[in-house]
């Protein structure tokens, strides 16, 4: 499925926390890009911090900018542009019936991994993990391609690399994303059922005590013993010094008594050359 067309509109917001003003500037480069492959950008009224601040807007303001993206039909897309922590405090403030209805993608990382698996758990809608700033930083040509590739070409699915850590391989919806912004859905009517999907996990920040607390955590909502098997991506921080245990033996021995399978690539997660990954979708790994 082509998601975008030359000629498109596409929506920039901030539904977490606010952008410092100078990043205009790598703003207008991203927007510079996108009409380059054609498309036209409508920006929210919420995207940089107010003065005294972290925020772009109250969590009603900036829910109110989102669904006003979503209910515009010239807009095919809508890229988040933010990260940080407070993602989560618009979720109560989104008519999940209306996004239902607009069908419009929504695409984002890190923090958004809550809209993400929010607008899947409740409208049935597919997002997008990917990073659009990445288009202004040190990889741009090659996140360029990544872009085209993944909005404006139907391409085989997954486009990325990936090693089997066990089993055979997986098929399954995905779910997931950054493993501490995931888990702030916990308890909520926003976590999506993790019955035979395959949960996709990364992370920036955090050494092997918090990743095995988290996924501590998911274990006892009942994650992996319903699951269909587990994609990691990045977990930057502990990969960059090479803590102990790895990622990879820690997921490998939570899971071990369900027998899950579990792959892991190096091209989903914070990198600035990161690849995209749906999430609401099927895949086969």
């Amino acid at each position: 499925m082509t998601v975008l067309r030359r000629g498109d509109s596409v929506g920039l917001i901030s539904c977490s926390d606010g952008l410092r003003p100078e990043e205009n500037a790598k703003i207008e480069k991203i927007e510079r890009v996108l009409a380059a492959a054609g498309l036209q950008t409508r920006r929210a009224k919420t995207i940089f911090r107010r003065e005294g601040t972290l925020f772009s807007g109250t969590p009603e303001e900036r829910a109110s900018e989102l669904m006003r993206l979503f209910i515009d039909d010239a807009v095919e897309a809508i890229f988040d542009i933010s990260g940080g922590d407070s993602a989560n405090q618009i979720l109560p403030y989104l008519d999940f019936g209306r996004i239902r209805r607009a069908d419009t993608p929504f695409v984002g990382i890190s923090d958004l991994s809550v809209i993400n698996n929010a607008l899947y758990a409740r409208s049935g809608l597919t997002a997008f993990h990917y990073r659009i700033k990445n288009l202004a930083g040190p990889f741009a040509e090659q996140q360029k391609q990544i872009f085209i590739e993944n909005f404006m070409e139907p391409i085989p699915s997954p486009a990325f690399d990936y090693r089997q850590l066990r089993g055979n391989g997986m098929t399954g919806i995905t779910i997931g994303g950054n493993i501490r912004c995931f888990l702030k859905l916990a308890g909520t009517d926003y976590f999506p059922d993790p019955a035979g999907k395959i949960i996709f996990l990364e992370a920036l920040g955090g050494g092997p005590a918090r990743m095995a607390s988290l996924l501590a955590q998911l274990d006892q909502l009942s994650v992996f013993n319903s699951c269909g098997g587990v994609l990691l991506g990045t977990f930057t921080a502990m990969q960059a010094e090479q803590q102990a245990p790895s990622i990879e033996q820690l997921v490998l021995d939570i899971t071990e008594k369900y027998g899950l399978p579990v792959v892991k690539t190096e091209q989903l997660g914070h990198g600035e050359d990161a690849r995209c990954l749906p999430i609401g979708k099927m895949i086969s790994l």
